[in-house]
């Protein structure tokens, strides 16, 4: 090989290579509206926002639906990977890098409709077995707020098939997640404000920061613009 050729294959391989080091991997659950698959694609008031941002950004990105637990180990381990939307919590402050807000919520303490659970305070919630899933924000929420009879499933479809059986009574999750809930039919009631919350982007402390930068960048033109409020506006 002369050296031009070999000039040229290095220049390819370089470029290659800043190529590659611009895509991010995000992980996402099913978490309506949150993020949910709608004919075959991945959408939502969080899901909608990251494209727009990538879009914004210039940046190449693939998205997965998978299990909560399996997503944010993967934001956690591998470089350039994110998980959305999650909780912006103090525990998972230093284990992430933040692309945040979008958008504000809270955490709830929800019982069956119709069901003889009585809940006028956290003391009497302490008392009451409630459901979460594995490696969810709430599951921090809970231990902050002196619960102990927690349990524990794979995703909140298990946690709802849980409360409506009888066997948990109380379930814990993000506001947003209940009032699409009940919009969709299932019989929930919600009985006490745990702690308002922010949703945001967690990356690995592996990915490049000017990646970060760029996304911050572009999703703070967004919520600036109004789109932010206008993606969702969609969903309510």
């Amino acid at each position: 090989m002369n050296n031009v050729f070999k000039i040229a294959a290095v220049c390819a391989m370089g470029l290659a290579s800043s190529v590659q080091a611009e895509s991010i991997s995000f992980f996402t659950e099913d978490y309506a509206p949150l993020n949910f698959e709608q004919d075959g694609e991945i959408v939502g008031v969080a899901t909608d926002q990251v494209k727009q941002m990538m879009q914004r950004a210039g940046l190449d990105y693939s998205l997965e639906l998978t299990q909560w637990s399996r997503a944010i180990n993967l934001a956690e381990k591998k470089p350039n990977t994110c998980v959305f939307a999650t909780t912006h919590t103090e525990e998972r402050d230093a284990r992430f890098q933040w692309v945040e807000p979008l958008s504000a919520d809270k955490t709830v303490l929800v019982k069956l409709k119709g069901s003889d659970v009585n809940v006028n305070s956290i003391e009497d919630a302490r008392a009451l077995r409630t459901g979460t899933q594995t490696g969810d924000y709430t599951v921090g929420v809970l231990k902050d707020n002196g619960f102990e009879l927690t349990d524990l499933s794979p995703n909140f479809e298990v946690t709802v098939k849980k409360l409506k059986a009888g066997r948990i009574d109380l379930l814990v999750t993000s506001g947003s997640f209940y009032e699409s809930a009940v919009a969709e039919g299932q019989p929930m009631e919600a009985v006490l404000t745990l702690s308002e919350t922010i949703m945001s982007v967690a990356c690995s402390k592996g990915t490049d920061a000017d990646l970060i930068a760029r996304m911050q960048t572009a999703l703070d033109a967004m919520i600036a613009e109004g789109v932010q409020a206008e993606i969702a506006g969609k969903y309510r």
